[in-house]
């Protein structure tokens, strides 16, 4: 892990805290067991991961792709604020949307407690029926499959 403290550094930092607690890492308390957690989850040293969060170092490029699956954030993004490629090289590529279910969804707009996660699921689920759509449906109608 590049031992290097810079803008860039930080960026990358804020972007990486902001993005773990939407995906339910509680990496805020000395307790809460989210930085072991992202650290297992990508394969990174508990170390790297505190260094990382803190600002104080990039991770290594060879751990972007298990962070940005992780955290579910485009990995273009993570590349682009790690300064390994510029955001003109993604210029004119068209970026699909990704399809989430409804409790990736709901853990990326920060539900937590699991009885409105149910909620928001069972919600999500009765309005694609309303539309007489299923997800798979939906997917084939975007042209994902």
């Amino acid at each position: 892990m590049p031992d290097y403290e810079d803008r860039t550094t930080q960026e990358f930092a804020e972007y990486i805290r902001a993005a773990a607690r939407r995906a339910g890492y509680d990496i805020d308390s000395p307790r809460g067991g989210g930085r072991t957690a992202l650290a297992r989850d990508t394969g990174m040293s508990q170390s790297s991961v505190g260094r990382m969060l803190a600002g104080k170092a990039m991770p290594d490029p060879a751990y972007l792709e298990a962070l940005a699956t992780a955290l579910r954030v485009p990995l273009p993004d993570l590349l682009v604020l790690s300064g390994l490629i510029s955001r003109e090289a993604f210029a004119g590529e068209a970026q699909s949307p990704r399809s989430v279910s409804p409790r990736e969804a709901a853990a990326d707009l920060g539900i937590k407690d699991p009885a409105k996660v149910q909620l928001f699921e069972t919600m999500v689920r009765a309005l694609l029926t309303d539309q007489n759509i299923t997800p798979e449906e939906r997917d084939d109608e975007s042209g994902a499959a």
